[in-house]
This record gives C-alpha cells, structure tokens and sequence, in this order.
C-alpha cells in the first residue's frame, strides 16, 4: 500500500501522504474483491482526491467503511431480483400498514404518503385484498 502511495505522489506531483490508524485498519480489513488493482485504483484516487497530508476513514469509499454482516443478509437469498425483493417487501409494508389502521385504506394511504386511488392499484397488483 506504501508502495502505491509514493509512487502515486511522485506520479502526480503531490506531497507524501500517511495514513491515520484507523483508515489503515479498514484498509487492511476489507476483503478487495477487485485485488491488487481494486487497491491500486483507491490509492489513486485517495493521492489525487485527498488534499491534506494524511488520508483519513472519511477519504475513504463507503464499501471500505460499510460493514455489512452476512448473516443479515440471509432474508434476501432467495430473491432473485430487485423488483421481486420489493415486491415482496412492498406487499408486507401495505400488509401491515392495513392491519394497524384495521383495514381502513384511507388511513393506511395517509400513513404510507400517498393517494388513496395510488394505494387501491398498488394493493391490487400486488394481490392484496
């Protein structure tokens, strides 16, 4: 990583740059699906885009500093796509939006933000009764 640093400062005229602790320590543990080159290319941009001297976790991409844990993600395995995953997550959201306003469209259109004519379609495409 060192390596890609000062050569990516010589490279672009830019003053030596260190890395806090704690942005060395996200960098170090995030997975780089990309590998070398991925790292490479966020060096990069961290020599040209960061101005100070040293390169902080706020420099840093959110997929660096985003930790998403696998196991929360298990509801969402066996979707296929985005538009089933909101379908289904649409259907539960209406679903019990109705249940608390015990049935009343009006009130549920109100909580949700939207026409009640809006609701009635979304309701019917979605196969809410």
């Amino acid at each position: 990583m060192k390596h890609f640093i000062e050569g990516f400062c010589g490279e672009y005229g830019k003053k030596p740059k260190e890395v806090s602790p704690s942005a060395l320590e996200l960098l170090i543990a995030y997975q780089w699906p990309g590998n070398v080159r991925e790292l490479k290319n966020v060096i990069e941009r961290l020599v040209i885009m960061v101005s100070r001297d040293s390169i902080e976790t706020d420099d840093l991409p959110v997929a660096l500093t985003t930790r998403i844990d696998e196991a929360s993600l298990e509801p969402f395995k066996d979707y296929p796509s985005l538009s089933s995953a909101r379908e289904a997550f649409e259907t539960q959201f209406i679903a019990r939006k109705l249940r608390d306003t015990k049935g009343n469209v009006t009130k549920t259109a109100e909580a949700l933000g939207i026409e009640r004519s809006h609701l009635y379609r979304k309701m019917k495409a979605l196969g809410i009764k």
